[in-house]
């Protein structure tokens, strides 16, 4: 007999369907790792005497978030006093230096554990990671060590095989020893793919390629990785129009614009989704939408750096497939998926106006914007059939009070606290009245001061 949980009596359950329906006083019932049913009145044939319950009375019921960028192995350099104050060029000179010396399989695994927790106790059930640094003195399979921890920490992961392969050396911003030559990065997408890509329905791993940027990656290597990645029906990922910084880079080294650089290196197509595009013409944004190309939104990351603000009402009044991330934790600094959905409400509503943009709309885009940018139709919608990735926010909470005429919102706008109730992903509780099911917090955070907290001294 399957596994069966049934969440009774909702405060409010939102949907996030084609007509965003919500359900007041109702309930769901999760059949093994599927939704299989969603209202008032649940069929009595669809519960057991094993079925587990879940009152959510009092909570706002969600399909889980989906984070659509990150760079998990930041976690350990974090507010930084180096680079607390430096732009994305400057930032990242600095820091190169100092992944090469701490990257090992242990910080990886503590890294992506830490990031993976944090993001699931904030209400993401899935992620993109892009790890790119892999320096010479280390092995050459540090992703294998990121995939596994995430596995163990039960979110539904998207690994990036990133790259770099245009060291200091030939013109590019990275020092030369943490690039790879092109030929042992295509080798080692095909390694990373045979190994872990599962590309069924429900699937929890699918690897995704990603070169990082226009700065640190070479024609060749943009234009192979594409190829390959449409002979494997994989997705493809990078950096795009971040900064001025990048755009002069383009201009200067390859006579072209950021957008125009890429699409010559094939990579304007629907399996192609790009982190940032600030930089980006009214004009460019067209070519977007034509394309059905993604992007991933990072407003605290782009706020953090001074980087600038994405178009944000543009791109979506032009039907651009947009998600949103909370980026890298040295750039946030932070993994808490909900406080990014805070952040983009607020910024876009100063920079588009007040009617702009709701907190519907910002829902949206993180939940089903993150799965149509991943090519997921089993993802970031609560309905029958679909993929038990499910969360609960509780409102009972000082916070909250006065606000519940629209609960949703008050998600957003209120509370003292963005820590989940409950996480389900893939019909597995992870988080339970706001706590792992299977890791100590504390535990963690003393292996940090014991082994970590001093790692880039």
């Amino acid at each position: 007999m399957t596994k069966k949980i049934f969440i009774k009596n909702a405060f409010l359950i939102v949907t996030m369907d084609d007509n965003r329906t919500k359900y007041s006083n109702s309930n769901i019932v999760i059949d093994a790792n599927k939704i299989e049913f969603v209202g008032q009145n649940v069929p009595k044939e669809l519960l057991t005497t094993e079925t587990e319950i879940i009152d959510a009375q009092n909570c706002v019921v969600l399909p889980g978030l989906v984070n659509t960028h990150h760079h998990f192995y930041q976690i350990l350099t974090r507010v930084l006093k180096l680079t607390q104050d430096k732009k994305l060029f400057d930032w990242l000179v600095h820091l190169y230096y100092i992944w090469a010396k701490i990257l090992s399989p242990e910080t990886v695994m503590f890294s992506t554990k830490v990031a993976c927790l944090e993001l699931l106790l904030t209400g993401c059930t899935s992620s993109v990671d892009m790890f790119y640094v892999f320096a010479k003195n280390q092995p050459e399979n540090l992703l294998d060590y990121e995939i596994e921890t995430a596995k163990e920490t039960g979110i539904r992961f998207f690994p990036c095989r990133g790259a770099m392969s245009l060291g200091k050396s030939k013109g590019g911003l990275p020092p030369d020893e943490v690039v790879q030559k092109e030929d042992t990065i295509l080798a080692d997408y095909e390694r990373v793919v045979n190994k872990y890509h599962n590309p069924d329905r429900y699937s929890m791993t699918q690897v995704i390629l990603a070169p990082c940027s226009p700065f640190s990656v070479t024609e060749e290597l943009l234009k192979q990785t594409v190829e390959f990645a449409k002979k494997r029906q994989l997705l493809c990922h990078t950096h795009l129009a971040e900064t001025k910084d990048e755009e002069n880079f383009c201009i200067e080294k390859y006579g072209k614009r950021p957008l125009e650089y890429l699409k010559d290196c094939g990579w304007l197509e629907n399996y192609c989704f790009f982190a940032h595009c600030i930089y980006l013409t009214d004009d460019e944004i067209k070519k977007l939408s034509q394309a059905g190309s993604g992007v991933s939104h990072c407003p605290t990351s782009n706020l953090r750096l001074a980087s600038g603000i994405m178009k944000l009402k543009t791109m979506l009044d032009n039907k651009v497939n947009v998600s949103l991330a909370v980026d890298g934790s040295a750039s946030n600094d932070s993994s808490n998926m909900l406080s990014e959905l805070r952040q983009c409400l607020l910024v876009h509503k100063y920079f588009s106006g007040p009617e702009s943009i709701s907190a519907e709309d910002v829902f949206w885009i993180a939940t089903r914007g993150g799965a149509k940018v991943l090519h997921r139709d089993d993802i970031g919608c609560i309905k029958v059939g679909n993929a038990a990735d499910i969360v609960m926010f509780r409102i009972d909470k000082i916070g909250y009070i006065g606000a519940l005429d629209d609960p949703l919102a008050a998600l957003l706008y209120c509370g003292d606290t963005q820590i989940a109730d409950t996480v389900i992903v893939n019909g597995k509780i992870v988080i339970r009245e706001g706590h792992f099911v299977n890791f100590d917090e504390q535990k963690i955070f003393r292996e940090y001061i014991e082994k970590y907290k001093n790692i880039i001294y």
